[in-house]
């Protein structure tokens, strides 16, 4: 069994993953998330012989897709307004937000996600909503790994103020 059988092997359990990891990243952009979505499975479909096998998958792909909306945003220079990001449009399933438990509380956290600068909201949104670990995120992002906990750190702090100035104590 080659790379390419490996790969059509993963496909039905990463698509589904990999869409609503660009959902919550794409929010309040004029991307479609399924147009992203398919774009970078069939760019790495495309490259599956280059791969080498030095990660996983989901994160070569999760890559992948994150660098195709880069390169959209920069075509169009145009980062999403966070003013507009659909806050429904995005399931939080990390162990790090589980007392989050109630609708109201989870849609207050997904409008405080949407405040974040994007820097931190992209590693908030790689750790809560698609459950990463810190060193793909590192490895998708091109930054060590100890940056990447800085900016996580930072990234709840802010959220904590954000929460708080909505009249959120703790969630």
């Amino acid at each position: 069994m080659g790379i390419t059988d490996d790969f059509k092997k993963e496909l039905p359990r990463l698509y589904p993953r990999l869409h609503r990891a660009m959902s919550a990243y794409l929010a309040g952009s004029d991307l479609d998330p399924e147009d992203i979505t398919q774009e970078a499975f069939l760019k790495a479909y495309r490259s599956v012989g280059k791969f080498k096998g030095e990660s996983g998958f989901y994160t070569w792909i999760y890559s992948i897709a994150r660098n195709l909306c880069i390169d959209h945003f920069r075509k169009q220079k145009n980062e999403p307004d966070k003013s507009s990001i659909p806050v429904d449009e995005f399931e939080i399933e990390s162990d790090e937000f589980k007392s989050a438990d109630k609708r109201e509380e989870i849609l207050l956290l997904r409008k405080a996600i949407a405040q974040l600068p994007e820097l931190l909201r992209t590693v908030v949104i790689m750790k809560t909503v698609d459950g990463l670990t810190y060193p793909e995120i590192s490895e998708i992002l091109d930054v060590n790994e100890q940056t990447i906990k800085n900016r996580m750190f930072r990234a709840r702090k802010e959220l904590a103020g954000i929460l708080k100035k909505m009249g959120v104590d703790q969630i």
